[in-house]
């Protein structure tokens, strides 16, 4: 029996397709969630998806519940933890390190506790050091906090120290980094408010460069790594580093709107945020922009996946083939 959290987000849906291929699986789900975007994912890329989705055990249960976790966690085998709150907003500081932080010691402890075999954290490139301009960051790169460092890379690193301990505790852990991850999902939530908003056309891009893997490969490594890695060992999983301009390119022609002729610089993206700042302050509504996401927008990082290229021997899909997935996917109907 495999165990997936988060399974109805990007990275928790992918990873469920490929764990009911190989057989049963128990997929938790907050109370009150709606799992009917895995029926479309699943059918989205499988002719077989009904056969599929009866492999799947739904289980009410917020990972920050120890009764509802330790519930779920009976029978399992593997575990791949995906949730998470991925957010950028200020508001949301608190939330973030109950699910992400205290949410990620409650998993370890219940894998601990019902004696797992194996343990995959999905943990983030937030939480990989930097290095030097024109260097990609590897899973060495040393990690220093900052005034600028998002409360969002806080408890993401803080939650592979709940890892850490409990491979000291005797969890077989790894870990694994994605960066962007671009995949079919719930509209509005992580990339897909990117789509979203490519979806209705923009003449603007950001200055800065990134890195984008594609959902599929996520799931394909994890599930490798979990079975063949080493403990305590973590991969930086990355499709292809790429420039927001070109990004927001691809996007543009996918969805038939011209490219995106305007660069956002720096300064208009720190006027940007602090306007955000106030609208969300006087309306109490979600701040389109930060000052973390308008760093991270006129950055300029790259990362490398050569650790798990070279043990996997794997080959990742570019930018432009998850795009299209993407396309794809909203192109069919929702029912």
């Amino acid at each position: 029996m495999h165990l997936v959290t988060g399974a109805t987000g990007i990275v928790g849906s992918h990873v469920l397709l490929e764990c009911a291929k190989r057989g049963p699986v128990r997929a938790l789900h907050r109370p009150g969630g709606d799992h009917r975007i895995v029926e479309r994912i699943f059918r989205h890329y499988r002719n077989d998806a009904d056969t599929l989705l009866t492999a799947i055990e739904w289980v009410e249960a917020d990972i920050r519940d120890v009764v509802a976790l330790d519930a779920a966690m009976k029978g399992v085998r593997h575990v791949h933890h995906t949730a998470a709150l991925v957010s950028f907003a200020p508001g949301d500081a608190g939330a973030m390190r109950q699910v992400n932080v205290i949410g990620t010691a409650n998993v370890v402890n219940a894998a601990l506790e019902h004696g797992v075999r194996r343990f995959c954290h999905v943990s983030s490139t937030a939480a990989i050091g930097t290095e030097a301009p024109g260097t990609p960051r590897t899973e060495r790169s040393p990690w220093h906090r900052t005034s600028r460092t998002s409360t969002y890379a806080l408890t993401k690193y803080a939650a592979e120290l709940e890892v850490y301990r409990g491979i000291a505790e005797g969890l077989e852990a790894v870990m694994v980094n994605p960066c962007l991850v671009l995949g079919p999902g719930i509209a509005g939530r992580s990339s897909m408010a990117l789509v979203d908003r490519m979806r209705k056309g923009t003449r603007y891009f950001p200055s800065g460069t990134n890195a984008v893997v594609d959902a599929r490969d996520v799931a394909a490594c994890m599930m490798a790594l979990t079975e063949k890695s080493p403990v305590g060992e973590r991969y930086l999983l990355v499709g292809e580093n790429i420039s927001y301009e070109r990004l927001f390119g691809q996007f543009s022609e996918v969805f038939g709107h011209p490219a995106p002729t305007r660069r956002l610089r720096p300064w208009m993206l720190a006027a940007g945020w602090r306007a955000e700042a106030v609208r969300s302050f006087l309306t109490g509504s979600r701040p389109f922009i930060t000052r973390a996401t308008a760093g991270s927008a006129s950055g300029q990082r790259s990362y490398s996946a050569a650790k798990v290229e070279a043990f996997l021997g794997y080959r990742f899909r570019s930018a432009e083939e998850a795009v299209s997935n993407i396309a794809d996917f909203l192109r069919k109907p929702a029912h």
